[in-house]
Protein backbone atom coordinates (compact mmCIF):
# COMPACT_ATOMS: atom_id res chain seq x y z
CA UNK A 1 0.00 0.00 0.00
CA UNK A 2 1.59 3.47 -0.79
CA UNK A 3 1.98 5.69 1.94
CA UNK A 4 -0.22 8.85 -0.37
CA UNK A 5 -3.20 6.12 -0.40
CA UNK A 6 -3.70 6.42 3.97
CA UNK A 7 -2.13 9.75 4.88
CA UNK A 8 -2.97 13.24 3.42
CA UNK A 9 -0.63 16.13 3.29
CA UNK A 10 0.16 18.46 6.23
CA UNK A 11 -1.83 21.65 5.79
CA UNK A 12 -0.70 25.38 7.47
CA UNK A 13 -3.95 24.85 10.07
CA UNK A 14 -3.04 20.89 11.15
CA UNK A 15 -1.21 20.85 15.04
CA UNK A 16 2.11 19.37 14.19
CA UNK A 17 1.91 17.24 17.25
CA UNK A 18 -1.71 15.61 16.51
CA UNK A 19 -0.92 15.56 13.02
CA UNK A 20 2.61 13.29 13.90
CA UNK A 21 0.20 11.40 16.67
CA UNK A 22 -2.32 10.74 13.74
CA UNK A 23 0.98 9.14 11.49
CA UNK A 24 1.95 6.81 13.81
CA UNK A 25 -1.49 5.14 14.33
CA UNK A 26 -1.64 4.75 10.93
CA UNK A 27 1.78 3.28 10.69
CA UNK A 28 1.39 0.89 13.17
CA UNK A 29 -2.08 -0.24 11.47
CA UNK A 30 -0.10 -0.37 8.66
CA UNK A 31 2.52 -2.68 9.85
CA UNK A 32 5.20 -0.20 8.84
CA UNK A 33 9.05 -0.18 10.38
CA UNK A 34 9.74 2.20 13.14
CA UNK A 35 13.22 3.01 11.16
CA UNK A 36 11.49 3.42 7.73
CA UNK A 37 8.64 5.94 9.91
CA UNK A 38 10.31 9.02 9.22
CA UNK A 39 11.50 8.60 5.74
CA UNK A 40 7.60 7.84 4.77
CA UNK A 41 6.27 11.00 6.94
CA UNK A 42 8.99 13.49 5.47
CA UNK A 43 7.28 14.18 2.17
CA UNK A 44 3.70 14.48 3.97
CA UNK A 45 5.32 17.55 6.19
CA UNK A 46 5.57 21.66 5.30
CA UNK A 47 7.09 24.65 6.44
CA UNK A 48 9.58 23.53 9.73
CA UNK A 49 8.38 20.21 10.39
CA UNK A 50 9.96 19.55 6.75
CA UNK A 51 13.11 21.32 7.11
CA UNK A 52 13.48 19.70 10.68
CA UNK A 53 13.90 16.28 8.21
CA UNK A 54 16.55 17.89 6.05
CA UNK A 55 18.60 19.47 9.08
CA UNK A 56 19.26 16.22 10.60
CA UNK A 57 22.05 14.11 9.80
CA UNK A 58 21.50 10.94 8.08
CA UNK A 59 21.63 8.68 10.54
CA UNK A 60 19.37 10.44 13.13
CA UNK A 61 17.05 11.20 9.90
CA UNK A 62 17.01 7.21 9.68
CA UNK A 63 15.23 6.57 12.79
CA UNK A 64 12.22 8.53 14.37
CA UNK A 65 13.99 10.98 16.47
CA UNK A 66 13.25 13.16 13.90
CA UNK A 67 9.86 13.86 16.32
CA UNK A 68 11.56 15.10 19.06
CA UNK A 69 13.45 17.52 16.90
CA UNK A 70 9.84 19.01 15.23
CA UNK A 71 8.19 19.09 18.64
CA UNK A 72 11.77 21.08 19.67
CA UNK A 73 10.96 23.66 17.12
CA UNK A 74 7.76 24.00 17.11
CA UNK A 75 7.93 25.32 21.17
CA UNK A 76 6.56 21.74 22.20
CA UNK A 77 8.78 20.38 25.38
CA UNK A 78 8.23 18.67 28.42
CA UNK A 79 8.60 21.41 30.36
CA UNK A 80 5.89 23.56 28.04
CA UNK A 81 3.58 20.36 28.66
CA UNK A 82 4.18 20.51 32.11
CA UNK A 83 3.19 24.07 32.38
CA UNK A 84 -0.21 23.36 30.06
CA UNK A 85 -1.18 20.00 32.87
CA UNK A 86 -0.51 22.68 36.05
CA UNK A 87 -2.60 25.64 34.38
CA UNK A 88 -5.65 23.36 33.91
CA UNK A 89 -8.55 24.65 35.65
CA UNK A 90 -11.81 23.51 35.81
CA UNK A 91 -14.97 25.31 33.94
CA UNK A 92 -18.48 25.18 35.32
CA UNK A 93 -19.80 25.53 31.63
CA UNK A 94 -18.32 22.87 30.28
CA UNK A 95 -19.22 19.26 31.05
CA UNK A 96 -17.26 17.40 33.50
CA UNK A 97 -16.83 13.96 31.88
CA UNK A 98 -15.34 16.34 28.63
CA UNK A 99 -12.99 18.25 31.10
CA UNK A 100 -11.34 14.90 32.67
CA UNK A 101 -10.82 13.51 30.09
CA UNK A 102 -9.02 16.77 28.66
CA UNK A 103 -6.96 16.71 31.67
CA UNK A 104 -5.97 13.08 31.33
CA UNK A 105 -5.24 14.13 27.55
CA UNK A 106 -2.48 16.45 28.80
CA UNK A 107 -0.99 14.34 31.81
CA UNK A 108 -0.54 12.04 28.67
CA UNK A 109 1.05 14.50 26.37
CA UNK A 110 3.24 15.56 29.41
CA UNK A 111 4.36 11.85 30.81
CA UNK A 112 4.04 10.11 27.54
CA UNK A 113 2.75 6.35 28.64
CA UNK A 114 5.12 4.92 25.89
CA UNK A 115 8.09 6.01 28.19
CA UNK A 116 9.39 3.76 30.97
CA UNK A 117 8.73 4.31 34.73
CA UNK A 118 11.60 5.36 35.41
CA UNK A 119 11.24 8.22 32.79
CA UNK A 120 8.02 9.25 34.14
CA UNK A 121 9.09 9.82 37.67
CA UNK A 122 12.31 11.82 36.09
CA UNK A 123 9.61 14.26 34.36
CA UNK A 124 7.56 14.15 37.44
CA UNK A 125 11.08 14.90 39.41
CA UNK A 126 12.29 17.54 37.32
CA UNK A 127 8.78 19.41 37.09
CA UNK A 128 8.60 19.68 41.30
CA UNK A 129 12.65 20.24 41.26
CA UNK A 130 12.08 23.51 38.72
CA UNK A 131 8.95 24.56 40.33
CA UNK A 132 10.88 24.81 43.86
CA UNK A 133 13.48 26.81 42.27
CA UNK A 134 13.89 30.34 43.21
CA UNK A 135 12.28 32.58 40.80
CA UNK A 136 15.69 34.24 39.19
CA UNK A 137 17.02 30.37 38.75
CA UNK A 138 13.64 29.28 37.64
CA UNK A 139 13.70 31.57 34.47
CA UNK A 140 16.83 31.04 32.91
CA UNK A 141 16.65 27.41 33.59
CA UNK A 142 13.10 26.99 32.34
CA UNK A 143 14.08 28.36 28.96
CA UNK A 144 17.25 26.00 28.50
CA UNK A 145 14.35 22.98 28.02
CA UNK A 146 16.27 20.40 30.25
CA UNK A 147 15.40 16.98 28.54
CA UNK A 148 16.67 15.00 31.63
CA UNK A 149 17.78 15.31 35.67
CA UNK A 150 21.40 15.64 34.54
CA UNK A 151 20.62 18.63 32.13
CA UNK A 152 18.49 20.35 34.89
CA UNK A 153 21.33 20.00 37.35
CA UNK A 154 23.62 21.82 34.86
CA UNK A 155 21.79 24.39 33.93
CA UNK A 156 20.95 25.21 37.96
CA UNK A 157 24.87 24.90 38.70
CA UNK A 158 25.86 27.22 35.72
CA UNK A 159 23.19 29.97 36.68
CA UNK A 160 24.45 29.85 40.48
CA UNK A 161 28.00 29.91 39.23
CA UNK A 162 27.11 33.46 36.89
CA UNK A 163 25.20 35.25 40.22
CA UNK A 164 27.91 34.17 42.51
CA UNK A 165 29.87 36.08 39.76
CA UNK A 166 27.81 39.16 39.68
CA UNK A 167 27.44 38.99 43.67
CA UNK A 168 31.12 38.92 44.12
CA UNK A 169 32.37 42.64 46.74
CA UNK A 170 33.73 45.08 44.59
CA UNK A 171 36.07 46.20 47.35
CA UNK A 172 37.90 42.80 47.04
CA UNK A 173 38.65 43.56 43.19
CA UNK A 174 42.34 45.08 42.30
CA UNK A 175 42.31 48.37 40.72
CA UNK A 176 44.91 49.63 38.35
CA UNK A 177 45.97 52.96 38.64
CA UNK A 178 45.43 54.29 35.45
CA UNK A 179 41.68 53.26 36.31
CA UNK A 180 41.84 55.59 39.47
CA UNK A 181 43.20 58.52 37.61
CA UNK A 182 41.02 57.96 34.87
CA UNK A 183 39.02 61.70 34.58
CA UNK A 184 35.91 60.09 33.16
CA UNK A 185 35.56 57.79 36.31
CA UNK A 186 35.39 60.33 38.15
CA UNK A 187 32.05 61.12 40.94
CA UNK A 188 31.32 57.44 39.82
CA UNK A 189 33.45 55.56 41.32
CA UNK A 190 35.14 56.10 44.99
CA UNK A 191 38.32 54.51 46.74
CA UNK A 192 37.99 50.92 46.30
CA UNK A 193 35.27 51.04 43.59
CA UNK A 194 32.58 52.56 45.76
CA UNK A 195 29.59 54.98 44.53
CA UNK A 196 28.93 58.43 45.09
CA UNK A 197 26.32 60.90 44.94
CA UNK A 198 23.58 58.05 45.56
CA UNK A 199 22.04 57.08 48.67
CA UNK A 200 23.15 53.30 48.43
CA UNK A 201 25.93 51.46 50.43
CA UNK A 202 29.39 51.49 48.88
CA UNK A 203 29.88 49.23 46.07
CA UNK A 204 26.38 47.92 46.03
CA UNK A 205 23.38 48.22 43.78
CA UNK A 206 20.16 47.91 44.26
CA UNK A 207 18.89 44.79 42.28
CA UNK A 208 15.48 43.07 42.85
CA UNK A 209 15.42 44.88 46.39
CA UNK A 210 18.27 43.53 47.68
CA UNK A 211 22.06 44.89 47.25
CA UNK A 212 24.11 42.77 45.31
CA UNK A 213 27.60 43.90 44.49
CA UNK A 214 28.19 44.76 40.76
CA UNK A 215 31.78 44.61 39.23
CA UNK A 216 32.52 45.85 35.61
CA UNK A 217 34.80 43.98 33.67
CA UNK A 218 36.58 45.33 30.23
CA UNK A 219 37.22 42.81 27.99
CA UNK A 220 39.22 45.43 25.86
CA UNK A 221 41.54 46.69 27.88
CA UNK A 222 40.92 44.05 30.85
CA UNK A 223 40.71 47.07 33.56
CA UNK A 224 37.60 47.34 35.80
CA UNK A 225 35.04 49.91 36.55
CA UNK A 226 33.32 50.46 32.72
CA UNK A 227 32.39 47.81 29.66
CA UNK A 228 34.37 47.49 26.38
CA UNK A 229 31.34 50.05 24.93
CA UNK A 230 32.76 52.75 26.79
CA UNK A 231 36.60 52.05 27.16
CA UNK A 232 38.32 55.39 26.97
CA UNK A 233 41.46 53.58 25.69
CA UNK A 234 40.23 52.14 22.69
CA UNK A 235 41.42 53.57 19.39
CA UNK A 236 39.39 55.86 17.92
CA UNK A 237 36.79 54.36 15.88
CA UNK A 238 36.29 56.84 12.91
CA UNK A 239 38.04 56.09 9.69
CA UNK A 240 40.78 58.88 9.54
CA UNK A 241 42.68 57.97 6.51
CA UNK A 242 40.18 59.51 3.57
CA UNK A 243 42.87 62.08 3.21
CA UNK A 244 45.64 59.53 2.11
CA UNK A 245 46.04 59.11 -1.22
CA UNK A 246 44.99 54.95 -2.74
CA UNK A 247 48.52 52.85 -2.96
CA UNK A 248 47.23 51.53 -6.34
CA UNK A 249 46.33 54.31 -8.43
CA UNK A 250 48.67 56.16 -10.41
CA UNK A 251 49.27 59.59 -12.54
CA UNK A 252 47.59 59.22 -15.81
CA UNK A 253 47.64 61.89 -18.97
CA UNK A 254 44.13 61.63 -20.69
CA UNK A 255 43.31 63.86 -24.45
CA UNK A 256 46.51 66.21 -22.65
CA UNK A 257 44.68 66.21 -19.35
CA UNK A 258 46.28 64.98 -15.97
CA UNK A 259 44.78 62.66 -13.76
CA UNK A 260 44.75 59.76 -11.31
CA UNK A 261 43.90 56.34 -12.62
CA UNK A 262 43.68 53.10 -11.00
CA UNK A 263 46.78 50.37 -11.81
CA UNK A 264 44.58 47.53 -11.49
CA UNK A 265 40.80 47.26 -10.53
CA UNK A 266 40.59 43.63 -11.42
CA UNK A 267 37.78 44.10 -13.69
CA UNK A 268 38.20 43.40 -17.71
CA UNK A 269 36.63 46.60 -18.62
CA UNK A 270 38.95 49.66 -18.43
CA UNK A 271 35.89 53.27 -17.34
CA UNK A 272 37.45 56.28 -18.54
CA UNK A 273 34.91 59.34 -17.21
CA UNK A 274 33.03 61.60 -20.00
CA UNK A 275 34.89 64.74 -18.59
CA UNK A 276 38.08 63.97 -19.38
CA UNK A 277 36.99 63.00 -23.12
CA UNK A 278 34.54 66.01 -23.42
CA UNK A 279 33.42 66.28 -27.47
CA UNK A 280 36.35 65.82 -29.07
CA UNK A 281 35.81 63.43 -32.39
CA UNK A 282 36.96 59.65 -31.58
CA UNK A 283 39.34 58.41 -34.53
CA UNK A 284 38.68 54.99 -33.70
CA UNK A 285 41.33 53.89 -36.89
CA UNK A 286 44.53 54.84 -34.18
CA UNK A 287 44.24 52.73 -31.10
CA UNK A 288 45.92 54.15 -27.53
CA UNK A 289 45.99 52.00 -24.66
CA UNK A 290 45.99 53.94 -21.42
Amino acid sequence: IKASDVLQKMTPEDDVEAYLLSFERCAEREGWPKELWAGIVAPFLIGDAQKAYFDLEPGEASNYTLKVEILARAGITPTVRAQKFHTWTYREDRAPRSQMFNLVHLARRWLQPDNTSTRAVELLVMDYDLRALPPWIHKWVGLGNPFNAQDLIALVKRQIAAEELLRSPTALMPQSPEHSLNPKNEGQLGVGGNKKGNGNKAGTDHVGGSNVGRVYHCFRCTELGHVAAQCPNQEEPMQTNLGMPAWNTQPVKVNGKEDMALADSGSAVTLVSSALIGSIKQDFVHKTGV
